[in-house]
Parts: C-alpha cells; sequence; structure tokens
C-alpha cells in the first residue's frame, strides 16, 4: 500500500516504509522487509553490496515504483531525486537546465530564473551560468544536477549514488557541500551509497543492506553533532564507526551467501 501526501500526525517521520517487500515479474527478489523511516531534516544513508536492492528502494520511495508487500507513507508534496548520472540537456545552459523542473512545473519566468540563479550560486557555479554541459567537468555537472533539484525546492531529496563516478577528493568536496545545503534548508533525505565514509560523514542513520534480497541487517544512529566539519574524517572516532559498518556490511553479505 502506498499513501501519499499523508496528513504528517504529531511529529511522526515525514517518510516511512514498512515490511516494503519487491519481487518482480521474472520471480527475482529485490526487496524483503524493509523498514526505513527518515525524520524532517534527518538524513538516512543506505549502504549495501552491488544488487542489493539500494535504487530500488529509493525509486520505491520516490513513488516511481511499487512495493510487492508493505506498505510506504509520505507526507512530502513533492520528492525531489537526484540520479547517479547528471542527466543534463546538453543544448542547454546550467541556468537552463536548474530551470527545467520549475519550468515543467509551470513556475513563472521570472521566480524560475530567481530561485534558480539562488541554487547555482549555493553550488558555487555562478561563473559558469551561461556554458553547457560539455563545457563542465564531471563534478561540476553534478553541482548543477543538485541545484535543479534544490531550486525546485522538494520536501523530501532522494539521492542515488549521487558522486560514484567522481574521484575521492571531489567527491569529498561535494559530500561537504550537499551537508552545508541540507542545513541551510532542513528536508528529510535518503542517500543510497557505496562509500560507508560518506554515508557515516553525512547521515544521522546508517542503514547496512544485505545481498539480494535487500533486508536491512543494521541500523547505527551517528553520533557526531551538526554541523560536521572536513577534519571529522581524520579523527580515530570516525575510522572507527566507518570499520565498525565496514564490518557489519561484509557479515551481511555472508549471511546472504
Amino acid at each position: 500500500m502506498t499513501e501519499r501526501n499523508a496528513p504528517a500526525g504529531d511529529g511522526g517521520p515525514r517518510l516511512a516504509l514498512t515490511g516494503v517487500g519487491k519481487v518482480y515479474d521474472d520471480g527475482t527478489e529485490a526487496l524483503a522487509g524493509v523498514d526505513l523511516a527518515v525524520e524532517d531534516g534527518g538524513l538516512v544513508g543506505i549502504v549495501g553490496p552491488s544488487g542489493c536492492g539500494k535504487s530500488t528502494l529509493l525509486r520505491i520511495a520516490a513513488g516511481l515504483d511499487s512495493p510487492t508487500s508493505g506498505t510506504v507513507r509520505s507526507t512530502a508534496e513533492r520528492i525531489g531525486y537526484v540520479f547517479q548520472d547528471a542527466a543534463l540537456l546538453p543544448w542547454r545552459s546550467v541556468r537552463g537546465n536548474v530551470e527545467l523542473l520549475m519550468e515543467l512545473r509551470g513556475v513563472p519566468r521570472a521566480e524560475r530564473r530567481e530561485r534558480a540563479g539562488q541554487a547555482i550560486e549555493l553550488v558555487g557555479l555562478s561563473a559558469f551560468a551561461r556554458h553547457r554541459p560539455a563545457a563542465l567537468s564531471g563534478g561540476m555537472r553534478m553541482r548543477v544536477s543538485l541545484a535543479r533539484t534544490l531550486a525546485d525546492d522538494p520536501d523530501a531529496l532522494l539521492l542515488d549514488e549521487p558522486f560514484g563516478a567522481l574521484d575521492e577528493i571531489t567527491r569529498a568536496g561535494l559530500g561537504d557541500e550537499l551537508a552545508t545545503l541540507l542545513a541551510a534548508r532542513p528536508r528529510p533525505a535518503v542517500l543510497v551509497t557505496h562509500s560507508v565514509a560518506e554515508a557515516v560523514f553525512l547521515s544521522s542513520t546508517v542503514l547496512v543492506m544485505s545481498a539480494r534480497p535487500g533486508r536491512v541487517v543494521a541500523r547505527v544512529e551517528v553520533p557526531f553533532p551538526h554541523p560536521r566539519e572536513r577534519s571529522l574524517r581524520t579523527t580515530p572516532e570516525f575510522a572507527e564507526l566507518v570499520a565498525d559498518l565496514t564490518g557489519r556490511l561484509y557479515r551481511g553479505m555472508a549471511e546472504a551467501a
């Protein structure tokens, strides 16, 4: 059962998946009994082996796919989705790409130009607003993708491995920017990533999933307060938590095997 735009209730999670399972028409079981709850302003990171159903779970949360079993409840009127690929229109400028979602929703031109300009400034691309995607680096294209989603001002944000194809330094820098952007406008968010360190740095809670069919084998609250400085990544406490979660991930894979 899927319940969208449900009443917010008394401070409950803005996005909640309960007992969600997914079996495809060919019999492939992608997910089994997954629970996920995201509070307003919280970010849940999801890590797991390739093929464990992380992206399927995100599509179900976004309403792009339906669960075979379980329930989905969301109080978010509009959900923003950042894909693994920047998916920019090559013939449009940075500004034109950032305005796209608002344009499709019929936002007046003056308003969408103002909001696009603010989002482009937030991701540090004001000097490139007239450039087309071919003139940008991979990291810059992902910034445009983020700006496009943020400019549309969604009530919840879903991110499907948005920095996976980037080098480590660029990835860490964009992670810092994402943390700053989410702090500026708190909203429920879910991040799918293969990087345990990225999940720990950005998330309030990290879910570890098993191999297919994906199940949640560990749920860990991240103890570090926000805002988180880049130097956190070099502390023994951070390394210890990353190592613990990595061990849980490997154990989950072994149990599934």
